[in-house]
């Protein structure tokens, strides 16, 4: 296993910039030190998707440097990659595969997947096992990405829109679990929102 050193933020970025036609992210920098939450909030065209494509590197910036762990993705992708627990604005699974087969197919990319997480997670956010993604409505697609998204021992928590499609009830569920893991595991989250105006 990688180590990484104690003094070390576990996310750093260092003058990160893209530029599209229509669009540019300008010198964004930021340090993310363990047990941390951070949430970028702002309009539609603010960059705070593009931001996070490029601390996943899904995208590539014009400019920057972004650590994690004190790695770059240029050298270390798969293991930073490995230890990021990431749910997506869009979740792309087999419709018609079941949860348990879901789970299985994932696994094998990951090399610390644990399966009793899983399962407790799974019976914690009473989800059938034996369910096909497709019959779960959009709350339960949601907690099925975070219970995957959860059952690999990642360090940070990178997630868009957290609580969209969740109620009120299961909202307050995954914020209070997300809060538990940054102050007991040391983790750090990066969440992103798009803001909604009144």
């Amino acid at each position: 296993m990688i180590q990484v050193n104690e003094s070390t933020h576990l996310l750093t970025l260092t003058d990160i910039r893209k530029s599209y036609s229509e669009f540019t992210l300008n010198s964004v920098s930021l340090n993310v030190p363990k047990g941390y939450i951070i949430g970028l909030i702002g309009p539609n065209g603010a960059g705070k998707s593009t931001t996070i494509k490029i601390i996943m590197n899904l995208i590539h910036a014009d400019s920057s440097q972004v650590d994690v762990f004190g790695l770059s993705h240029a050298t270390h992708e798969k293991e930073i990659k490995n230890r990021i627990a990431y749910v997506g604005e869009q979740e792309y699974f087999y419709d018609n595969k079941t949860v348990d087969w879901t789970g299985r197919f994932v696994a094998q990319y990951y090399t610390r997947w644990d399966e009793n997480r899983f399962g407790d997670l799974l019976s914690q956010f009473k989800i059938s096992r034996t369910k096909k993604v497709k019959d779960l409505s959009k709350g339960m697609g949601v907690k099925l990405a975070l219970a995957i998204a959860l059952s690999h021992h990642t360090e940070p928590i990178v997630r868009y829109e957290p609580t969209s499609g969740l109620d009120p009830i299961v909202r307050r569920e995954v914020l209070d679990m997300i809060m538990s893991l940054t102050e007991n595991e040391n983790k750090f989250v990066v969440e992103w929102e798009q803001h909604k105006p009144l």
